[in-house]
């Protein structure tokens, strides 16, 4: 134990040049530090990318909210349409668009680390394995940070080219001019996910597996498999939700 032992601020870097031994420190010594670091590290990611990206999705929201009332507004009186603007000024502004990203990014967060923690202790319970839930959740938590460096660099995509990035990871190999056609595609959803940071995310699972059940390395990478193909069909969940709202249209 004491030879794997590191301080939170080390662990904070480990991860990156130090994975293994760092997960099995991590997953060993469940202290509160340990999962409060990088829990308040994605939220602070979380934070500057919505913040950053806050005045151009104010715009886009406000462009597709126009163009959604723009068929209806001439069946409503001058003060209807007005105050339609006003409430319309209201809910696409930067800062209800800023604040509610970071309140229902948080509740998200945390409500994705909880589910995946639960999958993760089913997984290693399969594998053979009794550990704690608190392992698995904390194990999440620390394989969850690739996702927080993706947020750094979206905003600094933004901060550069001044809009928000219109197709996210492989998406543009089946994206169309049409957001709603892509909001129902589910190749789109589905390739929407894969990107370098995702890899990333997955090889940790994949080490943190494998130092929590010990299991053989096939085990270890069916599991792996398992988990990504559950987080991947929860992942499509907006897309099958667009698909049912345009077919009941």
């Amino acid at each position: 134990m004491k030879e794997n032992h590191m301080s939170v601020w080390r662990a904070l870097f480990g991860w990156i040049d130090q994975p293994k031994k760092t997960l099995r420190h991590v997953v060993q010594e469940t202290r509160w530090s340990l999962w409060l670091a990088p829990a308040l590290s994605i939220v602070l990611a979380l934070v500057i990318a919505t913040l950053v990206s806050a005045p151009s999705a104010s715009e886009f929201a406000r462009q597709q909210a126009e163009q959604q009332m723009a068929a209806q507004m001439g069946q409503l009186s001058e003060e209807q349409a007005q105050q339609v603007e006003k409430s319309l000024e209201t809910f696409t502004s930067p800062l209800f668009i800023g604040a509610t990203g970071i309140a229902l990014g948080t509740l998200g967060l945390i409500l994705t680390w909880l589910f995946r923690g639960a999958l993760l202790f089913f997984i290693a319970y399969l594998l053979g394995t009794d550990t704690r839930y608190v392992q698995m959740v904390t194990l999440a938590l620390w394989c969850w940070l690739p996702f927080a460096l993706r947020d750094l660099v979206q905003a600094a995509y933004v901060l550069v080219n001044g809009q928000l990035p219109v197709n996210r990871g492989l998406s543009f190999l089946v994206a169309s001019s049409d957001q709603a056609q892509n909001a129902g595609n589910l190749a789109y959803g589905f390739l929407s996910q894969v990107d370098p940071f995702l890899a990333w995310h997955l090889f940790l699972i994949a080490i943190g597996l494998t130092v929590t059940t010990r299991s053989t390395r096939l085990k270890t990478s069916l599991g792996t498999i398992s988990y990504w193909a559950v987080t991947a069909l929860v992942g499509l969940a907006p897309n099958l939700l667009g698909m049912l709202t345009s077919s009941a249209l």
